[in-house]
């Protein structure tokens, strides 16, 4: 099995690293040479364009940081479609709309190339340990053959019936992580305009309430320095994919009202929070000060 990575960010790089530490033929391609050269130190071949990538490898793993993204490496100009021979496997990692990895699916099936709905969740210090989990929906016989791949940097797969229904989990996921954050920030707003000062951060920390959103909100400290973080870009992506993908029907669901709501103070987009080249690897979306957890 020849595996191939592209995306090597904060998430992907450790996912190909320990594809190769693993004693599987790794193939890599990235836009910085930096980023290159130091792959080929860790044992992994370099390929000069995503099309060669695509020649070499039998399962090919992506993780920018939007469609478009995935799109432009795949079927762009000397993109891994135009090498990958029939019968390769993609898995995208990237975290997506369900109608766009379905688009991508039925545009990479027409060269006879399956794709995987693969994102992954978790954080680069899970991804060193092999601990992430990755949601995986897409053909049966595809995700075998990925699987022994995958399994590199998994500590958890957690399998989903098609295309599409992997990525409806994950912006879930996140939406309700948005909503978690919210409303934790909702509390500390009311508890300082009572006087109750920042001890109630302990307390969320390991009462009753205690979550990841709170231990997220608490290292960032306030409203103002998560408003400058990647947290932001990337739930605000991820709340309005997933609208789109759920449609007016679930419109007065509380979920989707609180994470809206939540993401829409934030003015993403205006240069006061960060933004990427869509053909970046996927960020390390929600890591805060000290912390390499991420959704």
């Amino acid at each position: 099995m020849r595996a191939g990575f592209i995306g090597l960010g904060n998430q992907g790089l450790p996912m190909a690293r320990r594809i190769a530490s693993g004693g599987i033929s790794t193939t890599i391609w990235a836009r910085r040479e930096s980023v290159a050269t130091a792959a080929s130190e860790w044992g992994a071949d370099v390929a000069k364009t995503p099309a060669d990538l695509g020649a070499a490898c039998d399962v090919i793993g992506i993780c920018v940081f939007d469609a478009a993204g995935v799109e432009e490496v795949l079927f762009g100009t000397a993109g891994v479609i135009e090498g990958m021979a029939p019968g390769g496997v993609i898995t995208v990692h990237s975290t997506v709309s369900p109608r766009e990895i379905e688009r991508i699916a039925e545009h990479a099936e027409q060269h006879r190339i399956t794709i995987l709905d693969a994102p992954v969740s978790g954080g680069p210090l899970a991804a060193e340990a092999g601990e992430l989990l990755v949601l995986l929906a897409g053909p049966a016989p595809a995700a075998e053959r990925a699987i022994p791949i995958i399994s590199c940097y998994a500590g958890r797969i957690a399998r989903f019936p098609k295309v599409g229904t992997a990525q409806l989990a994950k912006l879930l996921n996140n939406a309700l992580l948005a909503a978690q954050v919210a409303l934790v920030a909702d509390a500390i707003r009311l508890g300082q305009e009572h006087g109750v000062g920042d001890g109630l951060f302990d307390v969320f920390k390991v009462g009753s309430a205690r979550s990841y959103a709170s231990e997220l909100f608490a290292a960032f400290g306030s409203i103002e320095t998560l408003a400058r973080s990647q947290f932001t870009v990337t739930m605000d992506k991820d709340v309005r994919l997933l609208l789109d993908a759920l449609g007016t029907a679930d419109a007065e669901s509380p979920l989707l009202n609180t994470a809206i709501n939540f993401t829409r103070q934030f003015d993403v987009g205006s240069g006061s929070v960060p933004t990427l080249d869509r053909t970046d690897p996927e960020p390390d979306a929600i890591k805060s000060p000290g912390s390499n957890r991420r959704v």
